[in-house]
């Protein structure tokens, strides 16, 4: 015969450590008993109802499980807390819980909504979570452009934004199709500055994160447009302020040339600070080339 402390191991390991006081009672669990099992330690309490199995679990992703057993089911974790389960964001102090009610509970934030289908939930590491469609269409509400872009494509560069996902999030949102529809996809917030950058000053929109083969090896370009055979690397003092480096980005750009394809560096700086010369750079450098 199985013992309840037996069934109460496995509901918690279905469960990343954790235990609801409902599902104790189903399992035949008597409140006194239950009571016992605190005061000695074996059930310790993490949001009212709900339990740590013999220890209390500290990983984030257990953290999260815990929220969203605390505000009943169904619920699923949401907004920035979901953004971090997909790792798109940092784990934000207080976790993010939705429901069809919303219930209010002591360390969590929570909120209300009749409008998920199953399209917009999923399951990660075993914790019920809004899929990336809806954690960015949740999350488009209180990010600035930039933000929301860099998320946006953070879940696609992770695999978890698919090309149907992100044509379904277009669709869904005015907003992200206006700033990424006929984008590429970037992998860092210089990339961003540089296609909005583009995007402002009436430039064509270059290939972006392009792969070619230069010199006999392949290469991955920041930007590249192939009428004007221009490359365009976008350089950072962060990453570009060593030696080895200064030395084979230099090398990069001979060979490029030596197989006709010039090459523009542009800082961050020199976005930021001095974004209209820049544009007018490029513009007179792609009319010289047609």
């Amino acid at each position: 015969m199985v013992t309840l402390r037996a069934q109460i191991v496995r509901l918690a390991d279905r469960q990343l450590g954790h235990a609801k006081r409902g599902q104790l009672l189903a399992l035949g669990a008597k409140p006194g008993w239950i009571r016992d099992q605190i005061a000695g330690h074996y059930l310790l309490p993490v949001h009212a109802g709900v339990y740590g199995v013999g220890h209390r679990p500290r990983h984030a992703h257990c953290r999260a499980m815990a929220a969203v057993l605390a505000c009943g089911e169904p619920a699923w974790l949401s907004h920035m807390a979901a953004a971090a389960l997909w790792d798109a964001a940092e784990w934000p102090d207080m976790l993010e819980v939705t429901a069809p009610s919303r219930r209010s509970r002591p360390g969590l934030i929570t909120h209300r909504s009749c409008t998920l289908t199953p399209r917009d939930i999923r399951r990660r590491h075993g914790v019920p979570v809004t899929s990336p469609v809806r954690t960015a269409l949740d999350l488009q509400r209180r990010l600035a452009d930039p933000r929301l872009i860099r998320l946006v494509n953070d879940l696609r560069a992770l695999g978890h934004l698919t090309n149907s996902g992100f044509t379904e999030l277009c669709e869904r949102s005015a907003r992200v199709r206006a700033l990424l529809g006929d984008a590429g996809l970037t992998e860092s917030e210089l990339e961003d500055l540089f296609a909005r950058f583009v995007a402002r000053y009436g430039l064509p929109m270059p290939q972006i994160n392009v792969w070619l083969v230069i010199g006999g090896r392949r290469r991955r370009l920041d930007a590249f447009y192939p009428g004007a055979r221009l490359i365009i690397e976008l350089d950072s003092w962060r990453f570009h302020r060593d030696r080895a480096t200064f030395e084979r980005d230099r090398a990069k750009d001979a060979a490029a040339l030596a197989e006709g394809l010039r090459t523009v560096r542009i800082t961050d700086r020199r976005l930021r600070g001095d974004a209209r010369r820049e544009a007018e750079l490029i513009r007179r450098i792609l009319a010289g080339a047609e």
